[in-house]
């Protein structure tokens, strides 16, 4: 009967201990899931920022502005001031 008992008790502790060691790995890769979720959602944010960009670069006003800082062009009508002091 006392063999069984420790037979019983032995079992517990093996099964605890081994418990206590899932736990800490489920508790590890739930960081690790949380971690990654985090990034796919920063990941799914700068794909719809390109996006966008992407669909801004098609429109004059992208041209535009472009046409005017690279290629110094102008709208006709339209007066360029230039600062003295800056084209030192």
């Amino acid at each position: 009967m006392i063999l069984i008992a420790l037979v019983v008790l032995l079992m517990v502790i093996v099964i605890g201990y081994k418990a206590m060691g899932l736990k800490e790995t489920l508790d590890a890769n739930s960081q690790k899931e949380a971690e990654l979720q985090q990034q796919l959602n920063d990941e799914n944010k700068r794909a719809e920022d390109i996006e966008e960009y992407a669909k801004y670069t098609k429109t004059r006003k992208y041209v535009e502005e472009i046409a005017k800082e690279k290629l110094g062009l102008v709208h006709d009508g339209e007066t360029v001031y230039k600062n003295e002091s800056s084209d030192k």
